[in-house]
């Protein structure tokens, strides 16, 4: 894969029995070192003029999302080990947990495509179930599918 790539970040949050969807697709970079990937990408929060850096460390069934910037946070998603840290924003700080039931990682030639399903919980309180799908093409063989509401 190329270090230049498309990223599109999917996620869903059940939350009673109400689904939240959310998707972002952004450049971002690519690398691959010491058997894991890097993927690095910026966001924007609404309301904020300062982006949230993303980097995912990813292996084989393991993955790592750190943000800096506009919002702070470092989770580690690793089946049988839950992860508690200190989720920052600009409106305010909360302790998250993550309880993690898989990590997928899926290699291709120019494609890697990464899912974790996970439990949050938010200040020790289970909030929602959570699956986060993550696709990482090369730009040069990206297909990006964008479909209007009419």
């Amino acid at each position: 894969m190329t270090k230049d790539v498309l990223v599109k970040v999917s996620g869903a949050h059940v939350l009673d029995g109400e689904t939240e969807d959310v998707e972002v697709i952004t450049a971002g970079s690519y690398y691959f070192k010491n058997g894991r990937h890097y993927i690095l990408y910026e966001e924007m929060l609404d309301g904020e003029t300062e982006p949230v850096r993303n980097t995912i460390r990813a292996a084989k069934d393991e993955a790592v999302v750190i943000k800096s910037g506009a919002a702070r946070a470092r989770m580690e998603f690793r089946p049988g080990r839950p992860d508690v840290s200190c989720y920052v924003t600009p409106y305010g700080q909360m302790m998250i947990g993550v309880i993690t039931d898989c990590v997928q990682v899926q290699e291709e030639q120019d494609v890697l495509r990464i899912r974790i399903d996970y439990t949050l919980e938010i200040n020790y309180e289970r909030a929602t179930r959570c699956r986060i799908s993550i696709e990482v093409s090369s730009r040069s063989s990206a297909r990006l599918d964008l479909q209007a509401d009419l």
